[in-house]
């Protein structure tokens, strides 16, 4: 079982006081200069296994398809949902296309970020996005170099998906995309990202898990496997 991210933070910060210790000490006393390195190097280690505990945390979440964190969602369509099956929703409020079926809603917020910096020169197609700690981060891949995400506006709505269409249904920055446009889908405990003709979109619920898998269901059919 993986060490949780808090013991690496804890190690961390007491390696580091006790170098910091020792390297004062070091000043008056030349028998800490060796054990002020040494705890220098322990607490490097330390910070080092706590920020990729971070990101493991931030790529896989915990308990991200857990009911119990999800009280609002249905236990029903859940189960469908886990099972491999597309419920059927009724939308008192979407009017639906020939053809088209509503699989799944839920309240949501869209997020709208800042613009990078221009002198950092990202690909865009690079940057998955990530919340942890009630912060927004930008993992760089491959390198999972971690950037600040600067949140410029959230706006509050219900996220939609039916076998045509992603929706997001808001009174501001709503919006509704073919499913088959989606580009670089990548959904992590909290969010569902993806692109459409070069804009991002960034959708943040706890159900984000369940969202996942009805677009993976929608967009590889299992007779497509």
């Amino acid at each position: 079982m993986p060490v949780s991210r808090q013991t690496h933070l804890l190690a961390a910060c007491l390696f580091s006081l006790m170098s910091a210790y020792a390297f004062w000490m070091a000043g008056a006393v030349h028998q800490w200069r060796l054990f002020a390195w040494l705890t220098a190097v322990v607490a490097c280690g330390a910070w080092v296994f706590y920020i990729r505990a971070r990101i493991r945390d931030m790529k896989h979440g915990q308990n991200a398809c857990d009911l119990e964190q999800l009280p609002d969602f249905p236990e029903g369509q859940a189960r469908l949902i886990n099972s491999g099956r597309l419920p059927n929703r009724f939308h008192p409020y979407l009017e639906l296309r020939e053809f088209e079926t509503c699989h799944f809603f839920v309240m949501s917020s869209r997020l709208l970020f800042q613009a990078l910096p221009e002198n950092l020169q990202l690909d865009p197609t690079r940057l998955a996005v990530r919340f942890s700690g009630g912060q927004y981060y930008y993992i760089v891949k491959p390198q999972e170099i971690l950037l600040p995400a600067q949140l410029d506006e959230t706006s509050s709505g219900e996220l939609v998906i039916t076998n045509q269409r992603i929706l997001f249904l808001a009174d501001v920055n709503g919006f509704e995309v073919p499913l088959q446009s989606l580009k670089l889908l990548d959904c992590s405990a909290h969010l569902v990202d993806f692109q459409v003709k070069n804009k991002r979109y960034t959708i943040q619920t706890d159900a984000a898990c369940y969202a996942e898998k009805v677009l993976m269901l929608l967009l590889h059919p299992k007779n497509d496997l």
